[in-house]
């Protein structure tokens, strides 16, 4: 029947008109979560206890589902089925060929939804392929698709102000601004730490001050910290944050990658700053999800040549060589690639790339 956005889908379930299968997918998480939740709450008309039943995807009895399928309400308006975390590319064809004639045969009054949090359907890649992509067009044909869509930074940070408000609390725009960049737009973090900051605020204003206090920064956040403490020549902040990485228990590999991008996006704004593109432009080469990442780029790759930001990706490429292939100490290696790195910015050291 259709392939519809967040708003669509809400805007149908209000009005009672609801299909027979529904996809949820999508980098927003809670949109997801929520489309599923009130889908569930109409289909059932809030009796979850007689009209739903629940169905692990990764171990899913395509028996058992049509059993369920053919089930006629009992005190509630559908029969509701809920199937969580589907990667079809787990089941064979045949599964697949067996699971699509469930579904082409499931009563009037039963409502399927697949509802997919744990794993990127996409796979990296800009649209669902293989197996996950012929269940996706199989359910738009017969019932309803929805992608959840990472909403931008600001349509973000305005649903955090409007959450505040409806808990009975105030949040000012630089709060919110905060607290989406700390979280990296994680917007299933995001709702935890708005559970959070609103217990805590108790109706008085969350202030940036607070979101600072109580909100520990992503270590994407903190990767990026690290990378501006390094091209602004400040020693101590750059080690703070390599502490802060470590106390994260984050992998090593995990840090020379983020550490390395986060120079990447610094010498792509560089390289494109001084070509006269925009912050958009960049956006949309390079498939940013969020400007503000860009905007930071921009802002600061001014204060570093590009050959030294392209010298210091460099030692990073050569650390990861090291710690591969050495027996010496990570957190020392770690620690003298980003002296070099600060000795590169500063102009101590001529940058050696190749």
């Amino acid at each position: 029947m259709a392939v519809t956005d967040y708003k669509g889908v809400i805007a149908k379930i209000k009005q009672g008109e609801l299909a027979g299968v529904y996809y949820f997918y999508g980098a927003d998480l809670v949109q997801v979560e929520d489309m599923t939740r009130r889908l569930i709450r109409k289909a059932t008309d809030g009796n979850e206890a007689m009209a739903l039943t629940k169905y692990d995807g990764k171990s899913l009895d395509i028996q058992a589902l049509s059993d369920s399928a053919d089930l006629y309400p009992m005190m509630a308006p559908y029969n509701c089925i809920w199937i969580s975390s589907f990667n079809a590319e787990k089941y064979s064809e045949e599964q697949l060929k067996q699971l699509f004639k469930v579904l082409d045969n499931s009563g009037d009054m039963t409502v399927i939804v697949f509802s997919i949090t744990d794993f990127d359907v996409k796979d990296g890649k800009k649209a669902p392929a293989g197996k996950n992509k012929k269940l996706i067009d199989k359910i738009a044909k017969i019932g309803t698709v929805c992608e959840a869509i990472q909403r931008t930074f600001p349509e973000i940070a305005r649903s955090l102000i409007a959450m505040a408000q409806k808990k009975g609390c105030a949040m000012g725009r630089g709060a919110a601004d905060e607290l989406v960049m700390r979280c990296m737009g994680n917007t299933i973090q995001l709702k935890n730490e708005m559970e959070k900051l609103c217990a805590h605020a108790g109706g008085r204003e969350i202030t940036e001050a607070m979101v600072r206090e109580l909100v520990a920064p992503s270590v994407e956040t903190t990767v990026f910290a690290l990378a501006k403490a390094v091209i602004t020549l400040r020693s101590s902040a750059a080690m703070e944050e390599l502490n802060r990485l470590y106390a994260m228990r984050t992998s090593r590999t995990f840090i020379v990658h983020a550490v390395a991008s986060a120079f990447t996006d610094l010498y792509r704004a560089c390289v494109a700053w001084r070509s006269n593109k925009t912050v958009s432009d960049m956006q949309k080469d390079f498939e940013y999800r969020f400007d503000f990442v860009v905007k930071n780029a921009f802002r600061d790759c001014r204060k570093i040549p590009p050959e030294r930001l392209r010298a210091c990706i460099s030692v990073l490429r050569d650390l990861e060589k090291k710690l591969n292939s050495s027996s010496a100490d990570e957190r020392i290696l770690m620690e003298t690639a980003i002296v070099k790195m600060l000795e590169i910015a500063s102009g101590r050291m001529e940058p050696a790339y190749d």
